[in-house]
């Protein structure tokens, strides 16, 4: 089974999200950017380098916003569809195990229906309940969400007007994503992207709503296990 893996970086130099982690496989794994001096750092590692000609906007939220179609949409970047099985997405500031994904891979996709394979929230415990209020509450912590306060807000109560749930549901960290290549990654994609414009960067509210329109095609593992790890400060 063949996997490209990637990742991305949008934005200026003095973003925390800067980070570059070690390719998880030389020859198939591939790093995103608009940044010139992140894609000349990328030079002489074992990632394939790919800049992507859109500038940076030096703001926190445009930036972020950048990223999201690489990230729900891989199949949209010819790199990555090219005779490969699936793709894995990671955040810049994971390190990610090959070997795990490829075992991980097999056992998950060649045994089973899945089509996804994402890790719970690693916030999940008693006192946080899997809720996109929860995630909404914690989100307005950080500038770059808060800016989009009102969007959000308007979005969620769209959501579930029309029949969502705003809790009880599985709670997934969008932070790592295996996605075969077939037509219900792509489809589950595709109205990700759409509910991410309207919802705004904190795509993990979006996925919460989505998610339940693909009951049965996402398989759950913990946050913390071997298949990444965080790194950093970068």
């Amino acid at each position: 089974m063949k996997i490209a893996y990637y990742t991305c970086f949008f934005g200026a130099d003095n973003n925390d999200r800067n980070c570059i982690p070690e390719a998880p496989a030389p020859r198939d794994s591939y790093y995103y950017t608009n940044n010139i001096a992140t894609y000349n750092k990328l030079e002489g590692t074992q990632w394939n380098r790919v800049f992507v000609d859109i500038p940076i906007k030096n703001d926190l939220t445009l930036d972020a916003m950048d990223a999201k179609l690489l990230k729900a949409c891989p199949y949209l970047f010819k790199e990555l569809r090219s005779n490969y099985d699936a793709t894995c997405y990671f955040d810049s500031a994971l390190q990610v195990n090959a070997k795990e994904v490829q075992e991980f891979f097999y056992h998950v996709f060649t045994l089973s229906n899945y089509s996804i394979i994402m890790a719970r929230h690693p916030f999940l415990s008693p006192t946080w309940l899997p809720s996109a209020h929860n995630e909404y509450k914690n989100a307005m912590l950080q500038p770059r969400y808060a800016t989009q306060k009102d969007q959000i807000e308007a979005y969620m109560h769209e959501q579930v007007e029309s029949g969502l749930l705003d809790t009880d549901c599985i709670h997934y960290a969008t932070g790592f994503i295996v996605r075969k290549c077939n037509q219900v990654a792509r489809q589950l994609g595709e109205v990700w992207y759409s509910h991410i414009k309207k919802c705004g960067i904190e795509c993990q509210i979006s996925f919460f709503f989505v998610q339940q329109m693909f009951k049965g095609h996402i398989y759950d593992v913990e946050f913390n296990n071997n298949l990444f790890k965080r790194i950093g400060p970068c």
